[in-house]
């Protein structure tokens, strides 16, 4: 069946390629607006949410034409310096766009195999954090299913000064691999980071000199920056230094309310293949508009763009694109692809229709902004509820998916695997079999047999199983897997807190000398405390673990911490009961005090050994 879905759906594509698109025919965007009524729409959008942003630039365009591009706002509101055509603005991931182009640009010249080991194109041993003997493919690293964890090293510094090769930090870095190759989307800065390193391997060039001569110079965008810390072009890292960056959220309902200014947030990033590309909005126009050009400056043959802007990744096994060779699919009224950035100084975003030859880029100086980067596109290629998708949906057979999920771009293996448990997501049937909700907040709705709507939004998740067995909910760049466990380690969390908090207050009413001199008295009293201080010594940890980015020195000092602590407890326990055993003429409330103990360092050994708590190298 799927297979003459296929072919219907390739004809139908060449009998369009035929054909002069619609809204190109009659001069409207996929939404409908006329070319025209372009500016106005957008300056309207702009002025109806004039409070939610410091300033931002767009541009939509339509193959090599460009129907609109504006400035608005400050890139400095305390000094009332306003955005204009001078202004540079920090990409984020949507530089990982530019990884993906040279990987198909060496490609194309038979030096890269999608299909092939990546091993093949890595020193000997670079990767050793592997769990599977599955092959890793180029394909697997722009679908981001290679099955890496989220890295849990900072991908920042501060001073540029402390900047190391790509290939240092690579392997610094490294995470550990916690899925099967090719079965579940995480989306990873780390690979895209180890596909710009074998750029290098491959070219034998530095990737940001690769870059420049391959990607920037055809395209003529001379007002681009792609180093980690900007010195390939010094004009546009003087014009970096003038632009402030800003957090502005004003979701009142959700008590999201914050306007700060961050200075310019100017950061260097170490893996920064991955996001450190950053220019005007003139310069990220012309590599857009290069995805929908009849004459495409990037490579020496069509077939290549052709192959590059073709699906290579689905939602389970349906039709529906997830990714286009790096490129992610959004689907609006039509189906879009492109890619998305935030960082601390801004996000972004650059989406295009091949069909239609229709694109729009959106470039702000605000950190995690969605209101302009998400709406626009919207305002340009039409609302999801549009989509055949979405319209041709139909329920015949319905799968029962209450349970609780966890994120797959998150940690599962090493001192971090407990952050997975901490924001899990519980679904239960809400009103009707064919809605969900997030404890009492609508959550999904389910539109067909596979299809639910996230509520709120016109994003969707895809529901499919792993080959194991086990239900997953797909999203783009992510996916959400079924655990029967999660909710139980939550708990566990929950308990070791109330053990640490009241051991904590105990020490501190008591006074630890006090006890000292008391333990000394009694049989197994010193163990008694030192279990006590063990155990709060964890809860210093799991503390600092949840709520502070460490470096990896001190991940190092902490987890030998966990690890003693975990020790001390466990010789408590050991001795605590013995005394248990041998003093007969222990008073009842001493024995039940002494029994709590004895339980609380067991659950904090077994707890720091779940969790590992003492495991810094993965």
């Amino acid at each position: 069946m799927k297979k003459i879905l296929s072919a219907i759906l390739s004809a139908v594509t060449a009998f369009s390629m035929l054909c002069t698109p619609v809204s190109a025919a009659e001069n409207t965007t996929p939404s409908g607006i006329g070319f025209a009524d372009i500016g106005t729409e957008i300056e309207a959008f702009a002025a109806e949410n004039e409070g939610n942003y410091a300033s931002f630039a767009t541009a939509v365009f339509s193959g090599d034409e460009v129907l609109y591009s504006n400035h608005f706002g400050y890139i400095d509101r305390e000094n009332q310096v306003a955005a204009d055509e001078n202004s540079v603005y920090e990409w984020g991931s949507i530089s990982k766009m530019f990884v993906w182009v040279s990987v198909m640009q060496l490609y194309e010249q038979g030096k890269i195999d999608l299909n092939a080991d990546i091993q093949t194109y890595l020193p000997e041993g670079f990767l050793k954090k592997l769990k599977y003997d599955e092959p890793i493919t180029m394909l697997n690293l722009m679908n981001h299913n290679a099955g890496w964890q989220e890295t849990s090293s900072e991908l920042e510094v501060a001073d540029e000064a402390d900047l190391i090769s790509l290939e240092e930090a690579l392997r610094e870095t490294e995470p550990a691999q916690v899925f099967k190759p090719g079965e579940i989307t995480a989306y990873s800065n780390w690979d895209a980071a180890l596909a710009g390193y074998i750029v290098e391997r491959v070219s034998g060039m530095d990737y940001a000199e690769y870059l420049h001569k391959n990607v920037l110079e055809p395209l003529g965008m001379e007002q681009t920056a792609v180093s980690a810390d900007y010195r390939d072009n010094e004009w546009v890292r003087e014009q970096r230094e003038k632009v402030k960056a800003y957090i502005i959220m004003n979701y009142p309902e959700a008590g999201l309310i914050m306007d700060e200014e961050l200075g310019t947030a100017m950061s260097f990033i170490s893996l920064y293949p991955v996001g450190s590309v950053t220019g005007t909005l003139s310069d990220i126009t012309k590599f857009a508009q290069a995805f929908v050009s009849d004459d495409c400056p990037l490579f020496e043959k069509q077939e290549t763009l052709d192959l590059m802007l073709s699906a290579s990744d689905f939602y389970g096994d349906s039709d529906i694109p997830k990714n286009c060779h790096g490129l992610w699919v959004t689907e609006y009224a039509v189906t879009t692809m492109g890619h998305g950035g935030n960082v601390n100084a801004g996000s972004a975003n650059l989406v295009f229709d091949k069909k239609s030859k229709t694109g729009v880029v959106i470039l702000t100086n605000q950190q995690s902004e969605a209101i302009l980067n998400y709406g626009i596109p919207e305002l340009i290629f039409g609302s999801f509820e549009n989509n055949p998708i979405y319209t041709n949906a139909k329920i015949n057979e319905r799968t029962d998916i209450s349970g609780d999920y966890v994120d797959s771009r998150g940690f599962f293996d090493g001192v971090t695997k407990i952050s997975s448990c901490l924001g899990y997501l519980p679904l239960a049937q809400g009103e009707n079999q064919d809605s969900y909700t997030q404890g009492d907040i609508p959550a999904l709705t389910r539109i067909s047999d596979n299809l639910y709507m996230i509520d709120g939004s016109t994003d969707f998740l895809y529901q499919t199983e792993t080959s194991d067995g086990k239900i997953i909910l797909e999203y783009s760049s992510m996916t959400y897997i079924k655990s029967d466990i999660v909710a139980a380690e939550f708990i566990a969390v929950i308990i070791f807190a109330v053990i640490a908090v009241v051991t904590l207050v105990l020490l501190i009413i008591k006074g630890i000398k006090k006890l000292a001199k008391k333990y000394r008295a009694i049989p197994a009293g010193k163990w008694v405390l030192a279990g006590q201080l063990a155990r709060l010594a964890v809860g210093i940890v799991l503390v600092l673990l949840i709520t502070a980015m460490v470096s990896k020195a001190m991940l190092v000092i902490m987890c030998i911490a966990a690890g003693a602590s975990a020790i001390v407890c466990l010789v408590s326990a050991v001795f605590t009961a013995k005394a248990l055993f041998t003093e007969k003429e222990m008073k009842k409330f001493v024995r039940v005090r002494y029994t709590l103990s004895v339980l609380c360092n067991l659950f904090t050994t077994g707890f720091v050994v779940y969790f590992e708590l003492f495991n810094f190298w993965t």
